[in-house]
């Protein structure tokens, strides 16, 4: 027995000693930053979470976890730790190394937005935002909108929403951060009612409104029959409701036998790939577009035929491009160059963005948006990072020498110039091109 509580009583003076030491080494750690014991208790606390990692990337995501310990065990701040946003931010950084515009996240608030804005319609008041020295301001109201309806003018400030002060909700945000959460306020299910504390400048006074949301279809073509039998279709957007607008359009203009044809592209930043197959289908039948995916193989997309009713094949064209004009537009107008007869490009060179992406929608409502391939035209043209140049350059100007009829953007206006759109009537009228643009001088340093 006494053996035995000698070799008790060593083992109890060696763990006594190793807590002593262990105390120590946390004294001392807490007084130059770094807790053992909390380093331990947090990296405890995320040993499910490690386990989740693939076994054969643990390795790597090790210095990961090491990094997300030391924080949570040691970073000083009045309040807790946003651990969310240490998520969000993470992920974040991993898509930034890739050196892609193209590929990055959404918070699911800007991604549900996204989301409804790229279904062609949302519910809410019918007014475009932009931020500018930390003020929302109407960008400008959507024609026959609820907010067009109570008054709403471009230029408002809005400085409260619901007696909510937006300046203090939107403090230290960035301007598409701040645009999120304003538009998270005011957009609201269909029926209910948001009051808005408004400014403006213009008549240097402030005043509240109340507003019944409703739910917004957001127009992407308008279109006309001009002199001349010439229909002009302005496509702003590559939207999901984008297809149904067009051969509502068609239908129109189809009874009025149209000779000619321009369509405009011009500003437009694109969006689905599907839609913009769907558009083709209706000026033509054919290829689309290749995809060259990453594992070096072109894939060959095809227009999406419409019905024989809702087609415009073998009519003269002329496709109005400038620097605006991206993505699904650009593929657009340059299949439209490459596979379509009579045809042609004019404006300026477009935005020459060729890549593809996915949207992925996350287990929490967030998003992220990755590059899945690049794109070619009909003809084999790379065109990402270079833009297409159409045919005949014309600079943008409205000169009144350039007078043309009103279109439908700009129904309001008395007088309507632009010399993209006189020179796209001029050449399909008369058969008169453009004058080549005037050459640039360059002074050389002697």
């Amino acid at each position: 027995m006494e053996r035995v509580w000698t070799v008790v009583g060593v083992i109890v003076r060696w763990v006594a000693v190793i807590a002593v030491a262990f105390l120590g080494g946390w004294i001392t750690g807490r007084i130059v930053g770094v807790s053992p014991i909390d380093v331990l208790i947090t990296g405890v606390s995320n040993v499910d979470m490690r386990l989740l990692t693939p076994g054969d990337r643990r390795q790597q995501f090790a210095v990961f976890w090491d990094v997300w310990d030391l924080v949570e065990g040691n970073f000083y701040q009045p309040q807790a730790i946003d651990r969310q946003k240490m998520v969000y931010g993470a992920i974040r950084g991993m898509l930034a190394t890739l050196n892609d515009p193209y590929t990055f996240f959404q918070e699911p608030q800007e991604a549900q937005q996204n989301r409804e804005s790229m279904e062609g319609r949302f519910e809410g008041i019918g007014a475009y935002l932009r931020v500018e020295n930390g003020q929302i301001i109407i960008d400008r109201p959507i024609p026959n909108s609820p907010a067009e309806q109570a008054g709403i003018q471009a230029g408002d400030i809005i400085l409260a929403v619901d007696d909510q002060p937006l300046a203090e909700l939107i403090a230290g945000l960035s301007d598409q951060e701040a645009s999120a959460r304003a538009v998270s306020l005011i957009r609201g299910p269909a029926g209910t009612i948001v009051r808005l504390t408004i400014r403006r400048p213009a008549e240097d006074r402030v005043f509240t409104v109340a507003i019944t949301r409703a739910a917004i279809p957001l127009i992407t073509v308008n279109s006309t029959l001009l002199p001349d039998r010439i229909a002009y279709i302005q496509i702003t957007e590559f939207k999901a409701t984008t297809t149904e607008l067009l051969d509502q359009a068609i239908a129109e203009l189809l009874p009025q036998q149209p000779r000619a044809i321009v369509l405009d592209l011009r500003n437009n930043s694109g969006g689905f790939l599907t839609t913009a197959q769907e558009v083709l289908g209706r000026f033509y039948d054919g290829v689309a577009l290749y995809e060259e995916e990453r594992s070096g193989v072109n894939k060959e997309l095809r227009t999406i035929t419409a019905p024989p009713n809702r087609r415009l094949y073998g009519i003269p064209m002329v496709v109005l491009v400038n620097g605006g004009s991206a993505s699904a537009a650009e593929v657009v107008a340059g299949a439209l160059r490459d596979v379509r007869p009579n045809t042609v490009l004019l404006g300026e060179k477009t935005f020459g963005k060729g890549s593809v992406q996915n949207i992925y929608t996350l287990r929490d409502g967030s998003s992220v948006r990755i590059t899945i391939a690049r794109w070619l035209t009909p003809s084999g043209e790379a065109i990402n990072g270079i833009g297409i140049t159409p045919e005949h350059v014309v600079p943008a100007a409205n000169d009144p020498i350039y007078q043309v009829p009103c279109v439908p953007d700009r129904p309001n206006d008395t007088s309507c110039a632009d010399a993209q759109l006189y020179w796209a009537l001029k050449l399909l009228r008369e058969g008169v091109p453009p004058p080549p643009p005037a050459p640039v001088e360059t002074v050389t340093a002697p």
